[in-house]
């Protein structure tokens, strides 16, 4: 550090005794900090060059003719380097560190390791114009209108747009003179409510049809009805269905790209789209969906693609300026960093390839609405899900960045429906309404609760109410009786609501995937190593970088598809210790007695879940074998309905069966004799003898968010050479008065 202070003051003074050398050295400095990140805001740096590049410019138009006064100019750069010093304490403020533990990669290649960038948030981008060559002395304005993760959200609802007022939303951005249109998709299209899984996803990809969608990137749950149905969707799309990263056999099972071309008698406006899949496909569908199905690393074959498309370009003379990623890869924290679609878009900012070309990342996955710009010309959007929104990216002529907007569902509300999709939505509603209208209880006494924010991470009454039903099944539907069941939080998917009627609908939509009840036999082992994978999640933290706190005091978990609603057994838990080491008891439901028994490492088991964790789904590794099958999940659900006492499951969050404690005052409950499978009372507690995490650490886990101090070294030294730039442009100024 102290060698960079000496060399930067030498720099100062060179610069003061001539002038001519000063943009250079500026510039130099610049670099210099950007290769000193441990010392430097990432954030004022660049406010810092541009203000070095408007100086740049001044002195560009300088040589053109125009009067350059250094009397003016020295006092200008004095605040240029103080500008970055005012900024400090609010750079550092939103400035976070996260320290991200990375998975394994599961069914692909080793990936390469890439550190997570810090995103440049979008700015206007007036502000960051590119000239762009164009073969048209005026050009049209670009528009992408872009969705994500839709899962069949066939009908307007409160909150959602529907397919009628999204062909409403296209029909007029097509329409408009001023613009190219491209209209894209990135994934999860067909698969989650029940009025779209009636068909397995075919009647919507014939509305998508009827919309004339220009391309489509293949999501994890496009696999959700079968590998052959995934297959059949290239069939019946009338556009592309791209991902360059899935492969059969060695062989790319889709597209990897499309060339769009809008008006071809323009040259240079074509767009290539290219589409990448997540490899948690492989553990985010049932294994069954994708077996010899193989994900490869996101950024290798974007790479690769790029690469290819480019080496076909020239050969025939062509020059593609425009680049459409649509990526099914998400921005989740329970994510690795190297498959992200953030971490994609900080790549394809550094490839040299892209240089001066405009490119898009279109994202999907984690239900997340996000804007942000990498480097120069890459542009990511995400757009939630649901078609809660409609994504908007708006590129002026020679823009290289671009405007991300939203199209909100009270936006759309306003439009009129696509006669001709309203009437095909209508006719798929009609005939399913007929079939799933059936009453399955007549009213129900409390709100089940299946938010994805709430199921994800921690015990629900709904969660509850299904893992029951999987329960009661296992008494008498196999060999052996249940010892335990348990489901995955991600594979609930709607809340029952309090006071109205439970159809067939309703019990489809909570369980829209078809898994059927699974039973397999376990040691406690394996068990103690499910619940660890099951409260193994990062910790959510505010924008503060403060730890999200539950009802009991506790962190709270980040939400993951993976955590395990249970009936049968206890878990408690500390969110406090390192993860795989979170467990301090396991309890079993001994079904003679009805007393909550010690889990035996050593004994074995009969657990029943669906057949996605049974085969070993959502990176639950340690299960899989031999297994029993029996009804599907849903039926079972409806039977139990029809007989349970529902009022009994009143609470939202019971915190009664995977139950978060603080280790430091824990003591073991002792249960008294009971048999309902729904409830618990503790009446004594005995000292805590048995720890199945072993001797676990009493460090709290750091959070994965940490704001860095304040006033350090950086303000320090950018204080110190803007007083040195402040005075050497006082001191010329009146040098230059006694002249």
């Amino acid at each position: 550090m102290n060698a960079f202070l000496a060399k930067t003051g030498r720099l100062m003074m060179e610069m003061l005794r001539n002038f001519n050398k000063l943009i250079k050295s500026l510039n130099f400095l610049v670099q210099a900090f950007l290769l000193n990140g441990e010392y430097f805001s990432k954030k004022y740096v660049e406010s810092f060059k541009n203000i070095v590049n408007s100086v740049q410019y001044s002195v560009n138009e300088k040589k053109k003719g125009m009067k350059m006064n250094k009397r003016f100019l020295l006092p200008v750069l004095s605040t240029a380097l103080l500008a970055p010093v005012l900024l400090a304490g609010h750079a550092y403020a939103d400035e976070t560190a996260s320290s991200i533990e990375k998975s394994p990669a599961v069914a692909t290649p080793a990936a390469p390791t890439i550190e997570a960038a810090t995103p440049t948030t979008v700015e206007s981008a007036e502000a960051k114009e590119t000239p762009v060559e164009s073969p048209k002395s005026e050009e049209k304005d670009t528009v992408i209108l872009h969705t994500n993760d839709v899962h069949g959200r066939i009908v307007e609802e409160k909150g959602v747009i529907g397919d009628a007022k999204l062909a409403t939303v296209i029909e007029q951005e097509r329409a408009k003179s001023n613009q190219t249109t491209l209209v894209v998709d990135a994934g999860d299209a067909f698969q989650g409510l029940p009025i779209s899984n009636s068909t397995k996803g075919e009647a919507r990809a014939e509305i998508l049809n009827q919309m004339q969608y220009d391309a489509m990137a293949v999501g994890n749950h496009e696999f959700d009805f079968g590998l052959d149905e995934a297959k059949k969707y290239k069939e019946i799309l009338k556009f592309p269905l791209l991902s360059s990263n899935t492969y059969v056999n060695g062989t790319r099972l889709f597209e990897d790209s499309t060339i769009v071309d809008k008006d071809k008698t323009v040259e240079g406006d074509e767009f290539v789209v290219i589409g990448v899949t997540t490899p948690e496909t492989a553990t985010k569908t049932h294994p069954k969906n994708v077996k010899g199905v193989t994900f490869t690393d996101p950024i290798t074959e974007v790479n690769k693609v790029i690469e290819e498309v480019q080496a076909k370009a020239s050969t025939e003379g062509k020059d593609y300026k425009q680049y459409v990623v649509l990526a099914h890869l998400g921005v989740d924290t329970t994510t690795p960093v190297e498959w992200r679609g953030s971490t994609l878009a900080e790549a394809l900012s550094k490839n040299p390839r892209l240089k001066g070309k405009r490119v898009t990342v279109i994202d999907g996955h984690s239900h997340t609405v996000e804007s942000t710009t990498y480097g120069e010309n890459v542009t990511y959007n995400q757009t939630g899900s649901y078609l809660h929104n409609v994504g908007k990216i708006i590129y002026k002529s020679h823009q290289l960045l671009g405007n991300p907007t939203q199209i909100a569902a009270a936006d759309a509300k306003k439009l009129p429906a696509n006669p001709t999709v309203e009437k095909l939505v209508k006719d798929i509603k009609q005939k399913y309404d007929a079939e799933n209208a059936v009453e399955v209880v007549s009213n129900s006494p409390v709100e089940l609760n299946g938010d994805r924010e709430n199921v994800r991470v921690r015990e629900t009454n709904l969660g509850n109410v299904v893992a029951d039903s999987l329960y009661q099944y296992g008494q008498t539907g196999f060999s052996h009786q249940t010892d335990i069941a348990v489901t995955n939080g991600g594979g609930l998917r709607e809340t029952i609501a309090k006071g109205k009627p439970i159809t067939k609908g309703n019990v489809i939509a909570v369980l829209p995937f078809g898994n059927t009840i699974s039973q397999i036999q376990v040691t406690g082992q394996q068990v103690l190593d499910m619940f660890e994978k099951s409260l193994g999640s990062i910790l959510q933290v505010d924008k503060d970088g403060k730890k999200v706190l539950d009802e009991n005091g506790q962190p709270l978990l980040e939400p993951s598809g993976g955590f395990l609603q249970v009936s049968g057994v206890k878990v408690y838990y500390d969110t406090n210790l390192p993860s795989g080491k979170r467990v301090l008891a396991i309890q079993v439901k001994n079904r003679v007695t009805g007393r909550y028994d010690l889990l035996d490492l050593v004994k074995t088991y009969y657990l029943a879940t669906n057949d996605f964790l049974a085969a070993g789904g959502d990176g639950y590794t340690m299960l899989g074998g031999a297994r029993e099958e029996g009804p599907s999940m849903d039926a079972a659900f409806e039977e139990y309905l029809k007989t349970a006492d529902l009022s009994q499951y009143e609470k939202i969050n019971p915190n009664s069966r995977t139950i978060s404690v603080d280790s430091k005052n824990f003591s073991l409950p002792t249960e008294t004799s009971q048999t309902d499978a729904a409830t618990g009372d503790a009446n004594t507690t005995v000292k805590l003898s048995y720890e199945v995490a072993g001797q676990f650490s009493k460090k709290e886990v750091v959070s994965e968010k940490v704001l860095p101090n304040t006033g350090s070294e950086q303000s320090i030294f950018l204080l110190l050479m803007g007083m040195v730039a402040g005075l050497a442009g006082i001191f010329v100024s009146k040098k230059s008065q006694q002249k």
